[in-house]
């Protein structure tokens, strides 16, 4: 009797600690979260400009694209196919996104991560011409405290259509890229000095292949980030990463066992496209 009382009591005791440690747990990742920086998301602190008599001007030099980018976010490529396709007026669209003022909300998109989103139309991104291949990073995602960011791979421009590892416990599937104009900062990067042909087909070969594949937080950690037989689990940066590695391009910035968005953003093998939401004079080289 006396000893199934001492194994009661005890068995108390375990039970209370292991609630004090639940809550000190809980407590822990609630204060990182709340404190997960807030400061994401930049408009340029420098005027915005009228770009009409520099946009007509018949030839632009090294110091007019470098202005433009400062005042668009958008790379000369860029400018140059929008130029020459008389799309003026979509340059002055996507200047005004790059100054304007938002105020995103923040809402959870799994049971450990959250992500900020401009909630009405008028502040939502407009995109230059992307292209099959093209990388879409935003650092607008986070797990509790740790601003891990999010990464997706255009598979087909013309139909608006990403791949995406998206979340724990989502299998990696085709989206739509109009969530990505929701996202308050967004940032495009292409390959650099490879053809459209053999972008395209890097993409094309992504979506008949990685499709429904498992989120794995532990890729690349617990077993090989890249193998002979095709990934059997993935996510947002690792999906992009392995979708170019299959081809010989090694998109990670720091070659460590993990690849990050950041990791992605840092690629020397990555030329900007477009930038919203981050500083340009901060990415100019």
């Amino acid at each position: 009797m006396n000893g199934s009382r001492f194994a009661w009591k005890k068995l108390q005791k375990v039970l209370v600690w292991t609630g004090i440690g639940a809550c000190c747990i809980f407590l822990c990742l609630f204060l990182w979260k709340e404190n997960a920086d807030k400061h994401i998301y930049e408009v340029p602190d420098y005027q915005k400009a009228d770009l009409e008599e520099l946009l007509n001007k018949k030839e632009l030099s090294e110091e007019d694209y470098r202005f433009l980018f400062m005042q668009t976010g958008l790379s000369e490529s860029a400018l140059q196919k929008l130029l020459g396709d008389g799309k003026e007026e979509q340059i002055y669209c996507i200047q005004n996104r790059l100054f304007a003022e938002t105020t995103p909300v923040c809402e959870k998109n799994s049971i450990i991560s959250w992500e900020e989103w401009n909630e009405r139309e008028e502040d939502w991104i407009t995109f230059a011409d992307l292209e099959d291949g093209d990388i879409l990073i935003t650092p607008c995602s986070h797990s509790f405290g740790w601003r891990n960011g999010h990464a997706a791979l255009i598979v087909d421009a013309e139909k608006g259509e990403t791949l995406e590892s998206v979340v724990l416990g989502m299998k990696s599937s085709v989206q739509s890229v109009e969530k990505w104009e929701m996202y308050p900062c967004v940032m495009v990067f292409r390959l650099k000095g490879v053809s459209e042909e053999i972008r395209s087909e890097i993409a094309r070969n992504a979506k008949e292949n990685l499709c429904d594949i498992d989120y794995g937080l532990e890729t690349g950690l617990l077993f090989p980030a890249y193998g002979e037989e095709v990934t059997k689990k993935t996510h947002c940066a690792h999906l992009v990463w392995y979708a170019y590695r299959s081809y010989g391009y090694d998109l990670d910035g720091d070659g460590g066992r993990i690849v990050t968005p950041k990791d992605l953003a840092e690629s020397p093998l990555l030329e900007i496209v477009q930038v919203v939401g981050v500083n340009p004079v901060e990415l100019w080289e």
